[in-house]
């Protein structure tokens, strides 16, 4: 990866119910600090094909090597979605590094970015195909238009991360609020955990606390630091 320019930090996804780290998310940056979105819109051909499972096994690496095996974290690793042709395929040399690094593929969450843009068909056989290997799906940036959670109640991922504009707003707006107040039960009522990023502050914090979200991420956690596992800042809730 430092041959390409990227880098790839980690950052903490916290768990407020037992006070713990749930998982660290692989962040993927550009020599210019570009994201893996940006990165991604840039290649053509082989190149956007392979860039998430390059992606993946870097993450991987680096996290077991920063610690993640004694941790008893997961480890999340963004992945693009329309960037996964053929699930099973794509998958097998990720789950093949994993193994050779010492990491279970039931400690691997593959957060889908850009879900909403596929075919159900494809969208279902990526979902069945990481439920039959081991490791857990997340549709990442649900948001305030509740675009995409049609298809979280259809094709039912693990896991639902929400838009950080969304949360990082909880604090200061009241319709942000009454949108969030509204959306979080009924992923629940489809068994879906939900994941609040864009966590900046204890207002926020304590509001995702009244709303029972108890998966947290963001500046008011920790930062993501690179090929390195931060440690949390958690105040227990009064």
């Amino acid at each position: 990866m430092s041959d390409s320019g990227l880098t790839i930090a980690f950052q903490p996804i916290a768990d407020l119910s037992g006070s713990r780290v749930y998982a660290y998310e692989a962040i993927v940056r550009g020599r210019n600090g570009e994201s893996a979105v940006e990165i991604y819109g840039s290649l053509e051909g082989e190149a956007r094909t392979t860039f998430g499972q390059r992606c993946a096994a870097a993450a991987i690496r680096l996290s077991m090597a920063a610690g993640l095996g004694t941790s008893g974290a997961r480890l999340l690793i963004p992945l693009q979605a329309a960037g996964i042709d053929a699930p099973s395929e794509h998958l097998e040399p990720i789950l093949r590094v994993a193994r050779v690094s010492g990491l279970i593929p039931e400690r691997l969450i593959f957060g889908l970015e850009g879900y909403q843009q596929l075919r159900g068909g494809e969208l279902a056989e990526i979902i069945e195909v990481h439920r039959k290997a081991g490791p857990l799906t997340a549709f990442v940036g649900l948001g305030q238009g509740h675009s995409g959670l049609a298809l979280c109640g259809r094709y039912l991922p693990e896991l639902v991360k929400l838009e950080s504009d969304l949360v990082s707003a909880i604090a200061s707006s009241w319709s942000r609020r009454l949108v969030l107040e509204d959306l979080t039960p009924r992923i629940r009522g489809l068994g879906l955990k939900v994941i609040a990023t864009g966590v900046d502050s204890e207002a926020v914090l304590q509001r995702l606390r009244g709303f029972g979200i108890h998966l947290v991420q963001g500046e008011e956690i920790a930062s993501p630091e690179i090929c390195a596992l931060p440690n949390p800042s958690l105040r227990r809730a009064a």
